[in-house]
């Protein structure tokens, strides 16, 4: 899907590329995304399908944040707000699955502390399957379908819309740039995994406008998007880790029931603390590259 949009793209010069064409882009791909996965969540609550409905949504908000500068408050601004909504509801059932695919690595079949976990997380998803079930049945859900297939074709930019892509998007990518290393600071500081969290959030956030400048900017500004999404990935893992220790903290067991576990969750966030830096190293060295290439290195 991602790849039949993109040629739609490749057969516009980039320096050519007009704000219209960047944001319906991003539209037109989760629209397709959004009406591939639907059935699989609605029938079955397929996990992979949940996740990429889920991510659909978050992406698509992202995107809408990132160009928030440009685009007209109305009808993005609740656009965005209902995206949210979606992303969090289906959110709900996917860490479910993402902790229950963790402790599977980790704990044996048969045991007090696998029965414990299994139970809990049913309970648990019973609940959230519900939330998406009403979510995927309810007019909002409807509405947001509907007004993304309107806004792919007719994105209401005026302006905004016939204006040269780098000329639009080039100044909130640097007031992002600035943003996001401004809030990571010294990246060989320590950290708490909340903290971590944080800076995981700040790299998404400066992720999606470097996705959105590879439309107009090409592979210098796709090196960047790709760093900061193994930087998303690294403390994902370390965030799951995190989450999956203080789930345990909610079983009530013994300590010595499940103390191997904790051990081995605290281990693995260990290894992967350290490896966000040399990522980010990367992106700093992008950074300067896209912003060099650009004459942009000034605010």
């Amino acid at each position: 899907m991602r790849g039949e949009v993109k040629k739609e793209l490749s057969a516009i010069d980039a320096a050519a590329l007009t704000g219209r064409d960047v944001v319906t882009h991003f539209l037109r791909r989760e629209a397709k995304t959004i009406a591939y996965n639907e059935p699989l969540v609605h029938e079955g609550f397929d996990v992979e399908g949940v996740h990429q409905l889920r991510v659909s949504a978050r992406r698509l908000r992202s995107e809408i944040q990132a160009m928030r500068d440009v685009l007209p408050p109305d009808p993005w601004r609740d656009l965005s707000d209902d995206l949210k909504w979606m992303g969090t509801v289906l959110g709900r059932l996917r860490d479910l699955d993402v902790l229950a695919g963790l402790f599977e690595q980790h704990v044996a079949d048969g045991t007090r502390l696998h029965d414990s976990i299994t139970s809990t997380l049913e309970r648990r998803r019973q609940k959230r399957r519900r939330e998406v079930s009403s979510l995927l049945d309810s007019s909002r859900y409807s509405r947001i379908v509907k007004r993304i297939g309107r806004l792919k074709d007719h994105p209401e930019l005026g302006e905004v819309g016939r204006t040269i892509a780098s000329e639009l998007f080039l100044p909130p990518l640097w007031e992002a740039t600035c943003t996001y290393l401004d809030a990571v600071g010294d990246p060989f500081e320590r950290r708490s995994d909340e903290a971590l969290h944080r800076v995981r959030i700040a790299s998404k956030k400066c992720r999606y406008n470097f996705e959105i400048a590879a439309l107009y900017l090409g592979d210098e500004a796709k090196v960047v998007a790709t760093s900061l999404e193994a930087i998303q990935d690294i403390l994902g893992k370390v965030q799951d880790r995190s989450v999956a220790v203080s789930f345990l903290d909610t079983l009530g067991l013994e300590e010595e029931v499940d103390l191997d576990v904790r051990r081995a969750l605290r281990a693995e966030i260990g290894e992967l603390r350290p490896q966000w830096v040399e990522q980010f190293n990367d992106v700093r060295r992008g950074i300067l590259d896209v912003f060099g290439s650009t004459d942009q290195a000034s605010p």
